[in-house]
């Protein structure tokens, strides 16, 4: 009895975020794993494991092996911030990647900012290096990209005169939107309406009719699967037939699927990666991901890896003096020669030159439509 429950007390321990009494140097990351994102989330998760992989086959941190301590937020802030506590609690781990969300990033933040804690985000909203936190990176482009780029495709490329524009009410939806109606207008288009849906809304057949009566050239609907799904299906079966354009949650096989793949057909999505098969390094990563994990790369593995690189080379130059605020200087400092070109960080933790891609639906894949090279 005494042993179980001494067991017992090691599990409780661990799955309180304390991190495997074996690590030498852990770096925590938290991100939706068991939501409607949970493709999303394992395999952005996954791209990180094999820049640990590689570290570690190279002999580590000053002989230390890295850990990666992977943790489910859920998508959902309040379970973003008792991760980012527990994070902090531990001292084992000297860095983050957290977090997937935007809506789950901004509250956490102030939490890892209080402890000193180095991260390394993936959220794209403007607002999560709006506090100026000197411990927060973004090496991902942001929403002025995400509904920027196309709001000038659609006034440019298809020469669109109106939009409609939808958004969920949530800290990314609501920020790409809202980027994509001032982009839109400020190049000459007419909005036709700005719209607010709830995130779990299933039925928006209301609001559809009432952008039917607009007659838009374009709809750009800014949210996250499965209700950008559930809109493009609904839209399609009441006969509006305007271009629809979505931001880079859409970027799943979930949306085709979940809207009917003639429904998805011709839908423009945004997504800061290019195709796998871009660049050299691309595919060597994609083919080692393949072999460690047998499947294909998820649409951020790519991300993770470089995430989890600037990490360990901001390590690498720390010297023998690795802790959270050396780690959180030699960020600040990266040069990082990664999959999809050179991360460099301004004065606010946000990418220097980021990268924007559009695909478009075809014969039931996403297909590159912008920029045409790829680059």
């Amino acid at each position: 009895m005494q042993r179980m429950t001494f067991l017992a007390a090691l599990a409780g321990l661990a799955l309180a975020g304390a991190g495997p009494a074996f690590a030498d140097i852990s770096i925590g990351t938290a991100g939706p794993l068991s939501n409607a994102e949970a493709l999303f989330g394992n395999t952005w998760q996954n791209g990180m494991q094999l820049a640990i992989n590689e570290v570690n086959a190279a002999g580590g941190i000053n002989g230390q092996k890295l850990v990666l301590v992977r943790q489910d937020d859920q998508g959902d802030p309040k379970q973003g911030t008792l991760l980012a506590q527990k994070f902090c609690d531990n001292s084992s781990i000297l860095a983050v990647i957290a977090n997937f969300n935007s809506g789950v990033t901004i509250p956490s933040s102030d939490v890892y900012n209080r402890c000193g804690m180095p991260q390394v985000t993936n959220s794209s909203n403007p607002k999560v290096t709006a506090a100026g936190y000197a411990n927060l990176f973004r090496p991902i482009a942001n929403d002025f990209m995400q509904g920027g780029a196309p709001a000038t495709y659609a006034l440019k490329t298809l020469g669109a005169k109106t939009a409609a524009v939808v958004h969920d009410k949530q800290a990314f939806g609501q920020g790409v939107a809202t980027v994509f109606r001032d982009d839109f207008e400020k190049g000459g288009g007419k909005i036709t309406s700005y719209s607010g849906v709830t995130a779990t809304d299933v039925d928006f057949s209301a609001l559809i009719t009432k952008l039917k009566t607009e007659n838009p050239a374009v709809v750009y609907y800014g949210g996250t699967m499965p209700g950008v799904g559930l809109f493009l299906k609904q839209l399609r079966e009441l006969g509006v037939k305007s271009t629809f354009f979505a931001a880079d949650p859409a970027f799943l096989p979930d949306l085709i699927t979940t809207a009917g793949q003639a429904n998805a057909a011709g839908a423009i999505v945004s997504f800061q990666a290019p195709p796998y098969d871009a660049n050299p390094k691309l595919v060597k990563f994609r083919d080692n991901y393949k072999k460690v994990f047998n499947e294909e790369p998820g649409p951020y593995s790519a991300y993770g890896y470089n995430e989890a690189s600037v990490i360990i080379e901001a390590m690498k130059r720390a010297g023998t003096s690795v802790t959270r605020e050396t780690i959180a200087k030699e960020i600040r400092n990266t040069k990082l020669d990664g999959l999809m070109g050179t991360v460099e960080f301004d004065d606010k933790g946000e990418l220097k030159d980021p990268s924007l891609f559009l695909y478009k639906v075809e014969d039931g894949k996403f297909v590159l439509e912008w920029p045409k090279g790829g680059s």
